[in-house]
């Protein structure tokens, strides 16, 4: 019987011991699939930042286009192009004008390519029985519009679009 009891005596000390490391183990398992969890976190919270500013950006860019048209009669995109010519035989600058819009979260300005326009095919589908026509398009506009977004404002996103004009 002695024997017995001293078996036992040093074996409560081993479960002890074997506890802690199963507890150690499963923290650090804990801890890794947390830390692992807040990566995947950050990065969808940035996924969907840069969706929201591409689709605030877009709006911005049809909202300012619409008002364009409809509230000042599309008096910048029919202007000349006001940029002068350069006198050194270099290609001139781009004609820029800022444009507004309301509740517009990203800078909106409308880019004119400097010269003549030159015309070309026109984009979209004319009627199957129509051949004679004659009508080219004008793409030296375009709208650009950027937003920054994320922490700080640290990033940008821009998009252009550009505008065909009819031309006879």
């Amino acid at each position: 019987m002695v024997n017995s009891n001293l078996g036992r005596a040093r074996q409560q000390g081993v479960v002890l011991i074997a506890a802690l490391v199963m507890v150690l183990v499963v923290s650090g398992v804990a801890v890794t699939l947390m830390s692992s969890s807040s990566v995947d976190m950050k990065v969808i919270n940035a996924a969907q930042e840069y969706d929201e500013a591409l689709t605030s950006v877009y709006a911005d860019a049809s909202r300012a286009i619409y008002e364009e048209i409809k509230v000042n009669g599309a008096t910048n995109f029919t202007k000349p192009n006001l940029a002068p010519s350069p006198t050194d035989g270099s290609k001139p600058d781009d004609e820029k004008v800022d444009l507004t819009a309301a509740g517009a979260k990203a800078s909106l300005s409308l880019l004119k390519a400097p010269g003549v326009p030159s015309p070309t095919n026109c984009s979209r589908k004319r009627s199957a029985h129509d051949t004679s026509t004659q009508i080219k398009c004008s793409r030296d506009l375009r709208v650009v519009s950027s937003v920054a977004y994320g922490k700080n404002n640290r990033h940008t996103v821009s998009v252009v679009a550009g505008i065909e004009q009819e031309s006879l």
